[in-house]
C-alpha cells in the first residue's frame, strides 16, 4: 500500500477496486481510475500507433484503425500502403537475464522472481562467471563452471541479514535487489540489514487447513524502531570486505536506489532521513568505500524520494527534477555536485521528459502550463536554459507525443473529457502541419469534468461525474463515489471519457481529486501533510455536497467505495461525514496510521510521537460515535500489507459503541479482495431497494 509516484511517482501500479480489481497500494499515481468507458483505444479513429520516422527524414509511417499509412513530410500527403515495417521495439534486456513467467533466466539458472515487497535472492556477475546468492541470510558466491563456492558472510540470520532487505523497503521504496556486481565483475556490493531493533508482526495463514501456519515479518510500524542499514563491498581478488560510508549509520535513515554511473566507475544511491524531508544522492567509489554527495533536495513537508536522473551523452551531466519552487521543474546538474544551469521555470509543474535532442541542443518536455491545469502541453527549452517555449497551442490535453529523430517534427494527440482524441503533425516551432487522424463527433457525452472550491474558499478541486446511457435529468439518481485519494495518486484526467460501466447499474459514478493528489504542484499535494484522513476526505465530502445541489442527484443516497487507501477514505467518510455518505464499503483499508509501516506513513504524517493530534484525527475508531449509515468491511485474512488488525480494531470500536455494520472476510486472500457481488448487493440493498416505490 505505498507511492508510487515515488517512487517517485515508483510507483508502484494501483487500480481502484470497484469490480474484481484490487488496489495494490495507497501511493500509486494511477489509482482511482476504476474501469471507465473512454470511447477510445489504440485503434480509435483519432489515434495513431506504431509510429516510425524514416532515417532520411522524409517519411512518417503509422497505423490508424487497422490500416498502415506513409506520410510524405515534403509533399505533406498521406498514402495508405498494404505493408509497413513493424515499428514496435522490444525493451532491451539486461545481459544474460530473460524473464519467463515467474522466473528470470540468469545465464544457466532459472531464478524465481521476487514477490511483492521482496528482493531477488540471486544476482549474476556481468561476465557470467559468478552468482551471488543470499542463502540462509548470508551472501555466498557460486561458480557453476568450476563448482567453486565462496562464503562471503557467515553470521547472518533473519534479524541480521546480508544481501537482501525487508518487505517495507521493497514495498515502499522499490528495493528489488540486495546485491550489486561492479561492471568489471571484480567486486560485489551488498546490503547489511540489522533488523534486531524491529518488532515482529505475526500473521496466521492456512485458515482453511486443519492447522494454521504463522507468517513472521519484521514489519516496521509507524513510530517504532527502524532497521539499521548499511553496505559492504567484497573484493573477489583480495577476499576482503570494506564497509561503505553511508553517513550516519543509525535507524533514522534509508539507503536505497542503487545504480551505476554511465561510465560504471561509481555506484549512486539515495539516502533519505526518517522524516523524508532531506534527500541526498551519493556517489560511492567502490574501490575505497568512500562516498560523496552529488545533489541534495529538501522540503518542509516531504521530499520526493526517487527523482529520476536522466544522463546526457557525456555521462557526467544529468537532468534533475526539483520541487524547490513548489513546482516540479528541471535543472541540468553535473556528477561533480555542481548546478550547471536551470532548465525550466513557471508557476506550473513539468510532468515528463519527451526527448533530449543533444545534437540540436533542445529538451522537449510536458507541463501543465495551460490555463486549465489538467491540460498537458508540449514545451521545449535549450539545454543552456534559454529559449523556453510552449509548442502546443490548443487548450486541450496533449499525450502520445512523438518527436522525429532529426528534431524537425512531432506528432501529438489532443483531447478533453468531452472531445474525442485527434492526432496532428507539427513542426518543432509548434506550427500545425497536417491533421493525421480525426476523432469522431459525439452527440451525447456521458462524462463531465467539473470543479468546485475547497473549504478554504480558494483551492479548485476537480472531479468527474459519469451518467448512465439513458440518463434523464428529471429523475433522481443514487450516486457512488469511487475513491483512492492517497498522496501522489490521481483519478481525474481531462481525457475523453464517455460514461462508466457501473452507471449501467443505475448509479451516477463520481470521482474527485482531493488535495494531496498529484499534478497540481507541491503546495496542493502538501496540504494533507500530517493530516491524512482530514483534508482529503473533507474534499471528497464537499464534492458530494456540490453535486447534491443538482436536481438529479439524490443526496440521501450516496455511497463511497475504495480499496487500500481508498478503503481508508471510505471508512473515514462514513464516520466523519455521516450527513454526506449513507453507505460505505471499506475494502482492505487502513483504519489507524499507527498500524501501517514507517516508511509510507511517516513520509506524510511524521512520527506518532511528533504528531499525536494528526494520528488521532486520522483514526476511524475515534469517530465511530458519529456513525449513522451503513458500512461493509471487507478484508483478506492473510493481508501482509494492510494487516487485518485494522479491520478488527474498527469492528471492536463499532461493537463497543453499539453500532451495526456488515463484514466479509476472505480466509486466503491478501491485500485486495474479491466479493464484487457482495459489494453491489450491499449498495443496492441500502441505496436502491428502500426507494423503489418513490416517484
Amino acid at each position: 500500500m505505498s507511492n508510487r509516484l515515488f517512487i517517485t511517482l515508483k510507483l508502484c501500479l494501483v487500480f481502484l477496486l470497484i469490480g474484481t480489481q484490487t488496489i495494490a497500494q495507497p501511493k500509486t499515481e494511477s489509482s482511482g481510475e476504476a474501469q471507465s468507458f473512454r470511447g477510445r483505444g489504440s485503434t480509435g479513429p483519432g489515434i495513431i500507433s506504431n509510429i516510425k520516422w524514416s532515417e532520411d527524414g522524409k517519411f512518417l509511417e503509422y497505423d490508424n484503425q487497422g490500416k498502415h499509412y506513409r506520410f510524405d513530410l515534403e509533399k505533406r500527403v498521406a498514402k495508405k500502403i498494404e505493408t509497413g515495417e513493424k515499428t514496435e521495439e522490444s525493451s532491451p534486456r539486461a545481459r544474460g537475464r530473460r524473464r519467463s513467467g515467474r522466473t528470470v533466466k540468469m545465464g544457466s539458472r532459472d531464478v524465481p522472481s521476487p514477490g511483492r515487497g521482496r528482493q531477488f535472492m540471486t544476482e549474476m556477475s556481468p561476465d557470467e562467471e559468478w552468482f551471488s546468492v543470499c542463502k540462509d541470510w548470508n551472501v555466498v558466491l557460486e561458480n557453476d563452471k568450476t563448482e567453486k563456492t565462496v562464503q562471503v558472510t557467515n553470521d547472518g540470520n533473519r534479524k541480521f541479514r546480508y544481501g537482501t532487505a525487508n518487505w517495507t523497503y521493497g514495498e515502499e521504496i522499490g528495493v528489488r535487489n540486495g546485491m550489486w556486481w561492479t561492471p568489471d565483475s571484480k567486486k560485489l556490493i551488498y546490503y547489511v540489514f540489522d533488523e534486531r531493533p524491529v518488532k515482529d508482526y505475526y500473521l496466521t495463514t492456512g485458515h482453511t487447513e486443519i492447522n494454521t501456519s504463522l507468517n513472521t515479518e519484521g514489519y516496521i510500524k509507524a513510530g517504532a524502531p527502524n532497521p539499521i542499514v548499511w553496505l559492504e563491498i567484497y573484493d573477489l581478488k583480495t577476499k576482503t570486505k570494506t564497509e561503505v560510508d553511508v553517513g550516519q549509520k543509525d535507524r533514522d535513515q534509508y539507503i536505497y536506489n542503487m545504480r551505476f554511473t554511465p561510465d560504471g566507475k561509481e555506484l549512486l544511491f539515495n539516502r533519505t532521513d526518517r522524516h523524508h524531508q532531506r534527500l541526498d544522492v551519493l556517489a560511492l567509489d567502490y574501490n575505497t568505500g568512500n562516498t560523496r554527495i552529488v545533489v541534495t533536495e529538501t522540503q518542509d513537508s516531504w521530499q520526493n524520494n526517487s527523482p529520476r536522473l536522466s544522463f546526457l551523452e557525456d555521462g557526467k551531466r544529468f537532468i534533475w527534477p526539483t520541487e524547490k519552487t513548489m513546482w516540479n521543474h528541471y535543472e541540468l546538474r553535473d556528477l561533480n555536485g555542481s548546478l550547471v544551469n536551470s532548465l525550466t521555470k513557471g508557476n506550473y509543474p513539468v510532468t515528463g521528459i519527451v526527448k533530449v535532442d543533444e545534437k540540436n541542443g533542445w529538451l522537449y518536455y510536458k507541463a501543465c502550463s495551460d490555463d486549465h491545469p489538467l491540460c498537458e502541453q508540449l514545451h521545449k527549452v535549450r539545454l543552456n536554459g534559454k529559449g523556453q517555449k510552449r509548442l502546443t497551442k490548443l487548450s486541450l490535453n496533449h499525450t502520445n507525443i512523438n518527436i522525429s529523430p532529426d528534431g524537425k517534427w512531432f506528432a501529438a494527440r489532443y483531447e478533453n473529457i468531452k472531445t474525442p482524441p485527434s492526432t496532428d503533425l507539427y513542426d518543432t516551432d509548434g506550427k500545425e502541419i497536417k491533421l493525421l487522424a480525426k476523432g469522431p463527433k459525439v452527440k451525447n457525452v456521458l462524462s463531465e469534468l467539473f470543479k468546485f472550491k475547497a473549504n478554504d474558499g480558494v483551492t479548485d478541486i476537480y472531479g468527474v461525474l459519469h451518467k448512465p446511457k439513458d440518463f434523464d435529468p428529471d429523475k433522481k439518481y443514487p450516486m457512488i463515489v469511487t475513491v483512492y485519494g492517497g498522496p501522489g495518486s490521481r483519478a481525474v484526467r481531462n481525457s475523453y471519457q464517455n460514461g462508466h460501466q457501473y452507471t449501467e447499474r443505475g448509479y451516477l459514478i463520481a470521482q474527485f481529486d482531493n488535495r494531496g493528489t498529484s499534478g497540481r504542484g507541491k503546495t496542493f499535494m502538501a496540504a494533507v501533510y500530517k493530516k491524512l484522513g482530514d483534508i482529503d476526505i473533507q474534499d471528497q465530502a464537499d464534492g458530494v455536497r456540490y453535486l447534491s445541489q443538482r436536481p438529479y442527484v439524490d443526496g440521501r443516497r450516496v455511497g463511497i467505495v475504495g480499496s487500500s487507501y481508498g478503503g481508508y477514505m471510505a471508512a473515514m467518510g462514513i464516520v466523519k461525514h455521516p450527513d454526506v455518505f449513507a453507505a460505505a464499503v471499506n475494502r482492505s483499508g487502513v483504519t489507524d496510521w499507527r498500524n501501517y509501516d514507517s516508511i509510507y506513513t511517516e513520509r506524510y504524517m511524521s512520527l506518532p510521537q511528533d504528531n499525536k493530534e494528526g494520528y488521532d484525527n486520522g483514526s476511524a475508531m475515534n469517530f465511530v460515535e458519529n456513525f449513522t449509515g451503513k458500512l461493509l468491511i471487507m478484508h483478506g485474512m492473510v493481508d501482509d500489507n494492510v494487516h487485518p488488525n485494522n479491520a478488527w480494531q474498527l469492528i471492536e470500536a463499532l461493537d463497543k459503541a453499539g453500532k451495526k455494520y456488515e463484514s466479509r472476510f476472505f480466509p486466503n486472500r491478501g491485500h485486495g479482495t474479491g466479493g464484487n457481488d457482495t459489494q453491489w448487493e450491499f449498495f443496492d440493498r441500502y441505496l436502491k431497494e428502500p426507494f423503489q416505490n418513490e416517484k
